[in-house]
């Protein structure tokens, strides 16, 4: 009571206020004093954002800058002014740069660097020519951008580290370290493969492929086309892929041991070609039957006149299940995935076989120009090239020979063209000739100036390199070395790029192979040697 008698004299105000907190605090509360203000916040202060590249600290005009109070846009100098918390966390981007964040400083102006993620150049031969329709991309990512008829090329979103892919027909497979560079021109070093065919039994019998390596090792070939999946629809290698799992098409003793066989192959020089055999299966329509052309008297699988099934491009599955196997085989590591039998079905009673749709041209052609486009897509963003085989009849006629293929849907998704020019299986007065297998070199300069207008018209960084036979078919002759000098003949006048030699049996006549090529490389360039003039002579290539 003495502290409130002090307090008589003062104004009543006072008094007031006093008892008032005497009260809140015999009340166990915590007094707020309404004439005590509570700390000023932080004002935002203003400074200066610069942006620049970080190659050569280039101003990049137009960058956006957020967290400040208010959006900013970098001036051409690449300045803007803001108004910023000390602290506050900014995002700054800009067109074709990695964006970055940054913190704003208790005092002074800020600069921002941003990583360029485009790499552009252009795609020459050794000799400077600009090549047209070559891959770029960057490996394990999805996007692929094609040079242009200048040779140039655009690739954004490009990674700071990984490896630049350039893949064209004709030429080795270019794996380029990125290294930061925002420029990467790069000369193309040439290859064509020179191949012989190796069936499974190759890799069945004790000593057949040592004794096909030995015919590469003193000859020409350079390349293999080796089969991975044939008409039975089994895969001949060990695989984890879950749709061959479910269609129960891995062999339980897979023939070949990839893991092995591939390094031990391309450490001899050896191009690698998986061939796989499409809509022949008998064994995925076991575990999806529907995928099947059907017999419409059993309602069961139809079988040609040699009991094998045959799938029905049109059933959605089809497609999908010979993508995942492409892409499967390229990351085994070959260097090309060829199809061959992607056509409808034949040598059969077509009375008896139902497809899902209509068996027309002007569904079939859709049907196998859709499997083309989407294995072509899949195999797109890896380092495995692609190829088809076909019959060359459908790109002579004027239709698709009840089969679906045409050039317009194949020539456009495929990076090598392989027709199977085999003079023995044309039919009687062919281009004139009333026994085509007596005209090898007639009958292939022929057909390949059809498909050299038909491929320019379509796809100008296609590589026609054909099946050529060593055999004898039906009642007509075995092929000699002569016969087979005409077929390579009649490839080179008309600009084939190498070719592919058939015989069932692997057995060839190697008295039609020149020797080896010296200084020839198969595997892929590592680095990108500078274009010469075209009167200069090219350098070795890495």
């Amino acid at each position: 009571m003495r502290n409130v008698a002090r307090l008589a004299g003062k104004p009543r105000g006072i008094a007031a206020v006093v008892a008032m907190l005497m009260l809140v605090a015999g009340c166990g509360g915590t007094p707020s004093l309404p004439f005590i203000s509570s700390p000023t916040p932080e004002q935002p202060r203003q400074l200066v954002v610069r942006v620049e590249d970080t190659n050569g600290a280039r101003p990049l005009a137009g960058a956006e800058i957020n967290g400040a109070q208010a959006p900013a846009v970098a001036g051409p100098d690449g300045t803007a002014r803001i108004n910023a918390l000390r602290g506050a966390t900014l995002t700054v981007a800009a067109p074709d740069h990695d964006a970055a964040t940054a913190s704003v400083p208790a005092d002074g102006d800020l600069t921002v660097k941003l990583r360029p993620n485009v790499v552009a150049g252009r795609i020459t031969d050794a000799t400077g020519k600009p090549l047209e329709g070559a891959k770029i991309f960057v490996d394990g990512q999805p996007t692929v951008v094609r040079s242009g008829t200048d040779g140039r090329y655009r690739l954004a979103g490009v990674p700071a580290k990984g490896t630049l892919v350039i893949k064209l027909a004709g030429y080795r497979l270019g794996l380029l370290p990125l290294a930061g560079q925002a420029s990467q021109d790069v000369a193309m070093q040439p290859f064509q493969a020179r191949a012989l065919y190796a069936p499974s039994s190759v890799f069945e019998g004790a000593g057949h492929l040592d004794q096909m390596l030995a015919n590469i090792s003193r000859t020409e070939a350079n390349a293999m086309v080796i089969d991975v999946k044939e008409g039975g629809g089994w895969l001949y290698y060990a695989t984890d892929l879950p749709e061959a799992k479910q269609a129960g098409a891995i062999m339980k003793s897979p023939l070949l041991h990839l893991d092995t066989l591939l390094p031990k192959l391309k450490a001899k020089g050896i191009y690698t070609i998986a061939r796989m055999v499409v809509m022949k299966d008998d064994t995925l329509p076991k575990s999806r039957p529907q995928l099947a052309v059907q017999n419409v008297n059993t309602g069961k699988p139809w079988t040609d006149f040699k009991g094998n099934i045959w799938l029905d491009p049109y059933e959605p599955g089809v497609a999908e299940y010979i993508a995942k196997i492409a892409v499967d085989l390229a990351h085994k590591g070959f260097d090309e995935v060829q199809l061959d039998y992607v056509r409808f079905y034949s040598d059969g009673n077509y009375n008896t076989a139902d497809t899902n749709l209509p068996n027309t041209q002007s569904f079939r052609l859709p049907a196998i120009q859709r499997l083309f486009r989407l294995v072509s897509n899949a195999l797109g963003p890896t380092k495995t090239f692609f190829g088809a085989d076909v019959f060359p009849i459908s790109f002579i006629a004027k239709d698709d020979q009840g089969i679906g293929q045409r050039p317009e849907v194949i020539m456009p998704y495929v990076d090598y063209f392989d027709p199977m020019v085999y003079p023995s299986h044309y039919g009687p007065y062919t281009f004139g000739y009333a026994v085509p297998n007596e005209h090898p070199y007639e009958i292939i300069n022929r057909t390949l100036k059809l498909m050299n207008v038909e491929a320019a018209a379509l796809n100008p960084a296609l590589k026609i390199r054909p099946w050529i036979q060593d055999f004898g078919y039906g009642p007509f002759r075995a092929y000699t070395a002569t016969d087979i000098h005409a077929e390579m003949k009649a490839l080179r006048d008309n600009g084939a790029a190498g070719w592919m030699i058939w015989n069932a049996a692997a057995r060839f006549t190697l008295a039609a192979l020149g020797a080896p090529r010296p200084g020839e490389n198969a595997g892929p360039m590592t680095s990108a040697p500078a274009s010469a003039s075209p009167a200069a002579t090219p350098s070795a290539s890495p």
